[in-house]
């Protein structure tokens, strides 16, 4: 499960906090969630996931812009395939809701590229 609760100090940092990385620099901050390999979830519960990601990230009003990306990696008809997808805007939670609507798509974008050639 993942949580998009962090506090952050008014200083420079990265963080790495099990599969989140946070980047605070010059007034912009980046968070990048790595799903790892979702290989092992349903497609209901692939999607489920990806409906529910996190796109709330406490104290990022103090940023002039956030940046959220997620990564994973799914394996369709036995193909492992490592797709990404990022969203920047004044808010997090904007961001995160672009991001999130790029992971879903590349998501179905890439289980039907796989299905194909294996088709």
């Amino acid at each position: 499960m993942l949580i998009g609760s962090f506090a952050f100090a008014n200083t420079q940092s990265v963080k790495k906090q099990k599969n989140v990385l946070i980047e605070n620099c010059t007034n912009k901050l980046k968070v990048l969630f790595d799903l790892g390999d979702l290989s092992n979830l349903s497609e209901t519960e692939l999607y489920n996931l990806l409906d529910n990601l996190p796109t709330q990230v406490l104290n990022s009003e103090q940023f002039v812009d956030c940046t959220i990306s997620y990564t994973l990696t799914i394996s369709v008809l036995g193909q492992s395939v490592a797709i990404s997808a990022s969203g920047t805007a004044p808010t997090c939670e904007e961001a995160g809701t672009i991001a999130r609507s790029g992971i879903k798509s590349e998501a179905k974008k890439a289980e039907k590229m796989v299905a194909e050639i294996m088709g």
